[in-house]
């Protein structure tokens, strides 16, 4: 019988979800045979410590999401400290958005536009971007162009789900392998993987 693994995602909002797919790559890319059930989501509140203190799941291992913002990775990290229990964090410098801006394709595609060329700020700069965010959805508006009135505005009242959607269509996110902050969570996901592999 295959190993099945549930997990959990405490996020600082709704639109992190984008990195549920982020997630379960890097469990396939650790562990290629496991079966990942649905996950399970939840909204954090308060101080990362005072969340996880209180917070309840049966799910095998929990991801605790933390944007670095304006903070140094190291900075953030000691969020955590001082936590007792099992849990991955997942701090992208300086926003989720950073980690989405490696594949063009997936960029177009969520655009609705698939043959737009998009070009991307290289991949050692993504740490560095100062608002990853913007520069994502003005590569969804570039991608999707032309666009103007009413067009641009019905556009970018579903950026956000557009923003969700890159995620779900990039296949691969070994390019941020390059980034200190994604190598971290790695580490931590086998560190702490429940089937010790």
């Amino acid at each position: 019988m295959n190993r099945q693994l549930t997990y959990s995602v405490v996020a600082d909002g709704g639109t992190d979800r984008a990195l549920v797919p982020i997630i379960e790559w890097a469990i396939h890319r650790l562990d290629p045979q496991v079966e990942i059930l649905e996950p399970e989501f939840r909204k954090r509140s308060g101080s990362v410590g005072e969340f996880l203190a209180s917070y309840k799941t049966g799910a095998m291992i929990v991801f605790v999401h933390r944007d670095a913002e304006a903070a140094p990775l190291t900075t953030r990290l000691k969020e955590f400290q001082g936590v007792n229990r099992k849990f991955v964090p997942i701090v992208p410098v300086r926003m989720t958005e950073s980690w989405l801006l490696v594949s063009g394709l997936a960029i177009a595609r969520a655009a609705d536009h698939p043959t737009a060329e998009v070009t991307l700020p290289p991949v050692h700069q993504l740490e560095s971007l100062a608002d990853p965010k913007k520069e994502l959805e003005d590569l969804l508006i570039g991608a999707a162009r032309p666009l103007a009135g009413r067009r641009l505005k019905k556009f970018r009242a579903s950026i956000v789900t557009r923003r969700v959607n890159v995620a779900t269509l990039i296949g691969d996110f070994a390019p941020l392998e390059q980034l200190p902050a994604f190598r971290h969570f790695q580490t931590e996901l086998r560190d702490n993987y429940p089937y010790g592999i």
